[in-house]
């Protein structure tokens, strides 16, 4: 069984939905239906791998549609709308996510139908309801363990903290997933590959995932008695919250009573605030930072401690722990409220919004090419393509923070797109109004920060001061 071009399919559309310009009422449909896992095993069911839709796109290219409902619920409530640089963070960390998947392609599912074919210890037919339900049971077990071990072993915890730097609530955080996530959660889907083809799982592996969007907002109330069932809004909310009594709490995806199985289980507390992020926040927007920040702690620790007992738990203990603690360290040692509650924020010009926004989406464009450019060029192409794609992605995150060297490496990118442009020049000139508007953007996006090095500089030092 030799696994689709699942690569090719996330890094060719990433921008067109449903390969075409009309809207398509029908998979908008589907997508609405996704989020809450309301699709019927009729409509889900393919024999092959190669049949299976990549489910992940038909949603995220609808994302904007996805997040108007949340903006309207929040303007209504009166409360404050997502904020462009969280926001951005978050978005910066979705091109992070399927960069990995465009050059290698999906390899945690090669995997998984390793395992299947070789070590499945029963043929379960692949169109049978009962093979859809206990697959789809199985799947979210797979996550809640998965999920679980995120919290409760530093070193997957380390990739997994990601999804939680935000100090907001809302949908876009459902999007802000670590880069490398994938082949570290598959080792605990594995045990599927014991009973279910991977086409049945392929579809469960993606709904699962896609579910747990729609609970990523601040903007829903409870819904009373479904929390003993069905994962929400509130129970995610604790489960993001740093509140002592939200710690590794709610780890489920679509089903709740996992929790209540493993005691893992806590409803939102009426009356009490919930503070959104990490124990220690990190304070950054740079999406490339944020991947690798507890890496780097972690390394410092194992580097500091003189056993090796010590060292090898800094990575296999919890996030908490430290020598002469519980494996989990002391819940005591949280603070029941938070005593940091001030948002971290930088205060970015209109300007200067709008020009990162036009790069990401130019970033956005660049990536939705390497499909083309592995197509047709050496394969070292594209890698350079998305080396490209990571520094703008860099750039971006430097502006989001107001570091006073963004304008030096962003001009300096902007003047390399054009030797880029020589080596994929192919690529890019299948359409000539793309070829002409990355040029003109390009140009003088790179001439404008030629000029203005110093003046940004003097700002950002200003805004320090006040």
């Amino acid at each position: 069984m030799s696994l689709p071009n699942l690569n090719a399919s996330v890094a060719g559309n990433l921008t067109v939905p449903g390969q075409t310009s009309v809207f398509d009422v029908t998979e908008f449909s589907f997508v609405i239906r996704s989020l809450f896992y309301l699709v019927s095993p009729n409509e889900t069911t393919y024999q092959t791998m190669e049949e299976v839709p990549n489910y992940f796109l038909k949603v995220f290219l609808y994302i904007p549609l996805v997040l108007i409902p949340e903006f309207v619920a929040l303007i209504i409530q009166g409360r404050n709308l997502p904020r462009f640089t969280d926001s951005m963070c978050s978005l910066c960390c979705l091109i992070l996510i399927f960069l990995p998947v465009a050059i290698v392609g999906q390899a945690e599912l090669s995997l998984y139908m390793w395992c299947y074919d070789n070590f499945h210890v029963v043929d379960l037919p692949w169109n049978s309801l009962t093979t859809w339900i206990l697959c789809l049971l199985g799947t979210d077990l797979g996550l809640y363990l998965w999920h679980r071990a995120a919290h409760e072993i530093n070193f997957i915890w380390a990739f997994h903290q990601v999804h939680h730097t935000s100090q907001d609530y809302n949908l876009t955080i459902g999007i802000r997933l670590p880069a490398f996530n994938r082949y570290v959660a598959i080792l605990f889907y594995l045990p599927c590959a014991l009973f279910f083809p991977p086409s049945v799982f392929y579809v469960h592996y993606q709904l699962n995932y896609i579910f747990q969007l729609w609970i990523h907002s601040d903007a829903f109330p409870k819904v009373g008695w479904i929390d003993f069932i069905i994962n929400n809004p509130s129970l995610h909310r604790v489960h993001h919250g740093r509140n002592r009594y939200c710690i590794d709490k709610n780890y489920g995806a679509v089903f709740s009573f996992w929790d209540i199985i493993f005691g893992t289980f806590e409803r939102e507390r009426k009356g009490e605030e919930i503070y959104y992020g990490l124990v220690h926040s990190i304070n950054s927007f740079d999406p490339l930072y944020i991947q690798i920040h507890h890496l780097k702690y972690i390394w410092s620790k194992f580097m500091e401690y003189n056993k090796i007992t010590d060292k090898i738990s800094a990575f296999m203990k919890g996030p908490g722990w430290a020598p002469g603690l519980p494996r989990l360290g002391h819940y005591e040692d949280i603070p029941e409220i938070p005593e940091d509650k001030a948002l971290y924020e930088k205060n970015l010009s209109f300007g200067l919004k709008m020009y990162v926004a036009l790069h990401f989406f130019i970033s956005l464009v660049l990536f939705n090419r390497i499909k083309i450019t592995k197509a047709i060029l050496p394969v070292t192409f594209a890698w350079l393509q998305a080396g490209f794609v990571t520094w703008s992605v860099a750039c971006i995150g430097a502006f989001l923070e107001l570091k006073p060297y963004a304008p030096l490496i962003e001009g300096t990118r902007c003047a390399a797109y054009f030797l880029l442009e020589i080596l994929i020049q192919d690529v890019l000139s299948s359409s000539v109004y793309l070829l002409y508007g990355l040029r003109v953007a390009f140009l003088l996006s790179s001439l404008y920060w030629m000029f203005n090095l110093r003046r940004f500089g003097e700002k950002t030092d200003k805004k320090k001061s006040e």
